[in-house]
C-alpha cells in the first residue's frame, strides 16, 4: 500500500478489493464440480459482497458522503491483490493464488487499521483482517484436502448440502 494515500483512499482501494474478491470467488465455484465444496465457494463470494458494504458504510460515515467513494485512477494495489493475473482452471492454482491474497488482504487491512483516525475505522480495519486470516486458514485447509483427495473434488457426490 502506498504511504501517501488517505485513509478514505485506502477504504476506497478496500472497496474495489472486495469487489475484485467477490468476482474472483464466483469464478472459483464455477470451476468446481462437487456441490459441497461449490457452496463454500459461493458463500465466500457473498461473504465479499457484505464486506464491501461494510467498507461503503464506514467510507460515507467517514466522508459525510451519501454513496461509495469514486474509483481512485490508476491501478495501486488493492486488498487482495485486484483481479486474478491469469485465467486457471486448476483448483490448486486457483486455491494457492486465493491463499496469497488472503494473506495480502489481512496485511493491506493491518496497516490500514494502524493509520486510522479514529477507534471505529481502526476497529473495523482490524475486523476485515481478522477475517481475511479466517479465510487464508480456510483455504489452506481446502488445498490440503483437495491434494489428499482430488477425485473427490472432481465428483458430485451424493451427500446432502448442509451449508459452507
Amino acid at each position: 500500500m502506498k504511504d501517501d494515500l488517505t485513509l478514505l483512499e485506502v477504504i476506497g482501494l478496500a472497496i474495489r478489493s472486495e469487489e475484485d474478491a467477490a468476482e474472483f470467488y464466483g469464478s472459483i465455484s464455477k470451476v468446481i464440480n462437487n456441490e459441497l465444496v461449490r457452496a463454500k465457494y459461493e458463500a465466500l463470494a457473498k461473504e465479499e459482497v457484505g464486506h464491501r458494504q461494510m467498507l461503503v458504510d464506514l467510507y460515507k460515515r467517514m466522508s459525510g458522503e451519501k454513496g461509495a467513494p469514486p474509483r481512485i485512477p490508476g491501478s495501486p494495489a488493492t486488498a487482495e491483490g485486484g483481479k486474478p493475473p491469469f485465467e486457471a482452471d486448476a483448483l490448486e492454482d486457483l486455491l494457492s493464488h486465493a491463499i496469497s491474497r488472503e494473506v495480502e488482504a489481512n496485511d493491506f487491512y493491518r496497516k490500514a487499521a494502524a493509520r486510522a483516525i479514529d477507534n471505529n475505522s481502526r476497529r473495523t480495519l482490524e475486523y476485515l483482517a481478522d477475517i481475511e486470516h479466517g479465510h487464508e486458514l480456510m483455504l489452506r485447509s481446502e488445498l490440503e484436502a483437495y491434494l489428499r483427495d482430488r477425485d473427490w473434488y472432481a465428483e458430485k457426490p451424493d451427500v446432502q448440502l448442509v451449508g459452507p
